[in-house]
C-alpha cells in the first residue's frame, strides 16, 4: 500500500485528480483511518507475483505435499473472510468461534472451514507472496459471545451517531454499516461514494467520541450488497454474500453470447451492476458456438435464399428465416453444415446463349 498527502480541508489548494483505476470502486479501494487524530490515506494497489520471486506462504520449493491441516478460514461480520493457521494444539471444527490475531489486537469470528478447503481458499483469495496467514489465539468461551453480542448493539448506535455527523457535516456518503474490532482497538466504518471526498473531519469527531482507531473504508455497490445480503430474484441467497469468493468483470457481451434480451433491469442484481452469474455459463456458451455458424450467415436451402436468425446449442438446432415469404425453417447442425460445404448450384444456360455459342464467329 503507497501512502499519498490527503487534499486540505479548506479547499483553497488545488485538489489533485484522481486517477480513473482508483475511480472503479467494484472492491474495497480507498481506506481512511485515524490513529492518534491524525488521518491516512491509503491506495490499495493489487500486484502480482512474478515467477522469479519467492516462495508464496504455503508452497514447497523441492515439490513436497503442503501440510493443509493447519489452515482455518474464520468468518466475520458481512461476510468478511480471513485466513489462519492453528498452532495452538486444539481440534477445531466449523462453526466454533475462535479469538485470532488482528493487524493491531485480537479479533473474534466464526470458522467456517478448515483444512484443505481452507487452505485451497487462502491461495485463491490472499495476495500471493505479500500475505501470510496469522495465528489462533484460543477457542472463544461464553464471556466472549457475551461480548461480541454486546458489540452488535453498539454497532448500531455507532451507526447513528454516524449518521448524524455525516449530516452535519453535509459529506456526500452513504453510510453501509459499522463493525467493532473484538478488542475495541479498531472501529470500521464501512460506506458508499460516488467519488473521492476530504473525511479528515468525520474521522477526527468520531476519534474524539470513541477515543480509539477510526478507520473508514470506501466500498463499491458490490460489496455493499455483499456486506447486507440479500436474496436474488433466483431465490436463492446472493451469490457474492454466501459463497462467491472474488468478484470478476462483468460485460454485457457475455449477455449477448447467450442469447439473452439486453434489459438493464433484468440483467442487473441488488447492488445495481449486471448479475454476477452471467459469467458462470459464458465460457461454456462460448465452446459450443463454435461449432456453429454465426448469426445473419446466409444459406441456399431447397426453399431458397435464408438467413440464420437463432440458434439453440443444447438442442444443436438451427433457425433460418426466408424473407421473401417471412417464414422459419428448423434445421439441424448437421444438415447446416451439409448444406455449407455442398457445392454451388450450375448456372443454368438460357437459350439465347446456347445459339451465341453455336453461331460462328
Amino acid at each position: 500500500m503507497t501512502t499519498h498527502d490527503t487534499p486540505p480541508t479548506d479547499g483553497s489548494a488545488h485538489r489533485r485528480e484522481v486517477p480513473v483505476e482508483l475511480q472503479k470502486l467494484d472492491d474495497s479501494v480507498l481506506v481512511y483511518s485515524s490513529e492518534e487524530g491524525d488521518v491516512d490515506t491509503h491506495e490499495e494497489v493489487i500486484e502480482t507475483a512474478q515467477p522469479d520471486e519467492k516462495i508464496c506462504h504455503g508452497e514447497s520449493g523441492d515439490g513436497e505435499t503442503v501440510d493443509t491441516d493447519p489452515y482455518i478460514e474464520v468468518v466475520f461480520k458481512g461476510e468478511r473472510r480471513g485466513y489462519y493457521l492453528n498452532d495452538t494444539g486444539v481440534t477445531l471444527q466449523a462453526g466454533q468461534y475462535v479469538i485470532v490475531e488482528a493487524e493491531k489486537g485480537i479479533d473474534l469470528g466464526l470458522i467456517g472451514a478448515i483444512g484443505g478447503t481452507a487452505y485451497m481458499k487462502s491461495r485463491l483469495r490472499m495476495r500471493p507472496c505479500k500475505e501470510s496467514p496469522r495465528n489462533i489465539v484460543r477457542e472463544a468461551n461464553d464471556s466472549d459471545i457475551k461480548v461480541l453480542l454486546f458489540h452488535r448493539e453498539q454497532e448500531h448506535t455507532a451507526f447513528q451517531i454516524c449518521l448524524e455527523k455525516i449530516e452535519k457535516l453535509d459529506l456526500p456518503m452513504k453510510l453501509v454499516d459499522v463493525e467493532y474490532q473484538f478488542d475495541r482497538n479498531r472501529i470500521t466504518f464501512y460506506f458508499t461514494a460516488d467519488g473521492r471526498v476530504d473525511f479528515r473531519q468525520l474521522v477526527r469527531e468520531l476519534a474524539a467520541e470513541y477515543r480509539t482507531r477510526i478507520e473508514l473504508r470506501q466500498i463499491g455497490p458490490r460489496d455493499e450488497a455483499k456486506r447486507m445480503g440479500g436474496f436474488g430474484v433466483c431465490g436463492r441467497e446472493l451469490c457474492c454474500s454466501s459463497w462467491l469468493g472474488m468478484f470478476e468483470p462483468i460485460s454485457t457481451d457475455m449477455a449477448r453470447l447467450q442469447n439473452l434480451t439486453i434489459n438493464p433491469f433484468k440483467l442487473a442484481g441488488q447492488c445495481g451492476r449486471l448479475k454476477c452469474c452471467l459469467s458462470y455459463e459464458a465460457q461454456l456458451y462460448e465452446e459450443l458456438l463454435k461449432r456453429f455458424p454465426p448469426l445473419e450467415y446466409r444459406l441456399q436451402t431447397a426453399r431458397g435464399d435464408g438467413k440464420i436468425e437463432k440458434i439453440d446449442i443444447f438442442q444443436d438446432a438451427i433457425f433460418v428465416h426466408y424473407a421473401h415469404d417471412n417464414t422459419w425453417e428448423r434445421l439441424t447442425l448437421d444438415e447446416v453444415h451439409a448444406l455449407m460445404n455442398a457445392p454451388p448450384p450450375a448456372k443454368k444456360v438460357q437459350p439465347e446463349q446456347r445459339k451465341r455459342k453455336k453461331s460462328p464467329s
